[in-house]
C-alpha cells in the first residue's frame, strides 16, 4: 500500500489554512480542476466536520478527523466495473497536519492508496498521477492563501 508524504509552508496562520481545506463545497474557487478533481458534488455539511460525509468525481470520501486548526483527515473510495464487470477500486485516506512557525504555518499531507482489482495492474501509473496532483493542490492552496494575505 503506497504511502505518500508531501509539505510546505504557507504564509498565513494554521486557522486560515484550516478553513480553505474544511470549505469543501468551495475548493473549485482555488483548485482548477484536473483530471483527478471536478468539484465536490455532493456534501452534508460545509464547512466539513468529523463524520461529514462527500462525493467526488466518483469517490465516496468521509471526514475521519476534524480537529480544527491542527488536523484534518478523510478517506474515500470508490469501487469500479471496468467494462462493467472487471472489479476495480480506490481506497486513499489523506490526512493534513498544520503546525503554526514564524512563517506562518508548516503544512503536511499524508496520503495512504491502495489499489484493488484491474487498477492494482496499474498502481505504478497510478501513483505517480496521485503524487503529480498532490503537489498541484498544495501549489494551488499555498497560492491562492498567499495571494489573498
Amino acid at each position: 500500500m503506497p504511502s505518500l508524504h508531501f509539505s510546505t509552508t504557507i504564509k498565513a496562520p494554521p486557522q486560515a489554512v484550516f478553513d480553505r481545506l474544511a470549505d469543501f463545497a468551495h475548493y473549485d474557487n482555488w483548485l482548477p480542476s484536473s483530471n483527478l478533481f471536478k468539484t465536490v458534488m455532493e456534501i452534508t455539511d460545509n464547512p466539513v466536520q468529523q463524520g461529514t460525509k462527500y462525493v467526488d468525481n466518483g469517490l465516496h470520501g468521509e471526514v475521519t478527523v476534524c480537529q480544527p486548526p491542527q488536523n484534518l483527515t478523510f478517506h474515500q473510495v470508490t469501487n469500479l466495473k471496468l467494462l462493467g464487470f472487471i472489479p476495480a477500486g480506490l481506497d486513499i485516506t489523506i490526512a493534513y497536519q498544520l503546525k503554526a512557525d514564524e512563517a506562518g504555518t508548516d503544512l503536511t499531507r499524508d496520503v495512504t492508496v491502495q489499489m484493488n482489482g484491474a487498477l492494482k495492474l496499474l498502481q505504478f501509473m497510478l501513483v505517480r498521477s496521485i503524487a503529480a496532483e498532490n503537489r498541484r493542490i498544495l501549489a494551488a492552496l499555498k497560492l491562492g492563501l498567499e495571494q489573498s494575505a
